[in-house]
């Protein structure tokens, strides 16, 4: 009898392999910010699609009480509040008024139908509560957004925000969001970086590009823009 094969890699393991996305300080920098600017003061936070737990370290080192949820199997527990749950069709595993902010980063491009979702994430908020949602803006890399084996539904910035006010949410906001600190703590650099944007610029990991890191990370993310959206209940 011949040995039985060995079980293939999930999403988690390939897409966020250390190989691949190298252990960073930026959940802790991202985490930080949104704390400062979006989020209501440190309390219940649900981080949906919570994959390898850096943004549940990350909050949780702020004072917030973290749980997770995520669809895949290998999704970081150990110490955590981590359920599982099929995030396309399951409702989350949590009671109504659970939590005071929802945190959803790179998930909702990965749905077919995210305002399901979105329904679930105003049922688990407290009223008053916050969902921040965020996920790559078509307009702005719609180049690379298939590189991602999983991304199946891209996002404009009105799309995001009709899909929140779908899900019964309030006070719905969408803006662009680039991901460099430097940027959230210097505004006075973003013509540079919008000007970086407009440039013909090769840039890793896509194209071959002679650039050290962080100069390749500037142009990478001057180009990447995400979208913040936020609502309330």
């Amino acid at each position: 009898m011949s040995d039985p094969k060995p079980a293939a890699p999930g999403y988690l393991e390939v897409t966020y392999s250390p190989a691949r996305l190298p252990p960073g300080d930026y959940p802790a920098h991202l985490a930080r910010h949104l704390a400062e600017t979006v989020l209501p003061k440190p309390g219940r936070l649900l981080d949906v699609g919570c994959g390898i737990g850096q943004y549940l370290d990350a909050f949780g080192a702020l004072g917030y009480r973290c749980s997770g949820v995520d669809s895949a199997p290998s999704a970081a527990a150990a110490g955590r509040d981590v359920r599982r749950a099929d995030l396309e069709r399951e409702l989350l595993p949590f009671p109504d008024s659970s939590f005071d902010a929802v945190f959803c980063k790179s998930v909702v491009e990965h749905l077919h139908d995210p305002v399901r979702l979105l329904t679930e994430f105003r049922r688990v908020l407290a009223p008053g509560g916050t969902a921040v949602v965020m996920t790559p803006s078509w307009r702005h890399q719609s180049r690379i957004f298939f590189e991602d084996v999983g991304h199946v539904k891209p996002f404009a910035a009105g799309a995001l925000g009709d899909a929140l006010t779908l899900a019964g949410f309030l006070s719905v906001q969408v803006r662009y969001f680039r991901q460099l600190p430097v940027l959230w703590a210097l505004p006075v650099l973003r013509p540079l970086a919008w000007a970086t944007a407009l440039l013909p610029l090769p840039y890793r990991p896509w194209d071959p590009a002679p650039w050290p890191e962080p100069v390749n990370k500037w142009i990478r993310f001057s180009k990447e823009l995400m979208l913040l959206g936020t609502a309330s209940k």
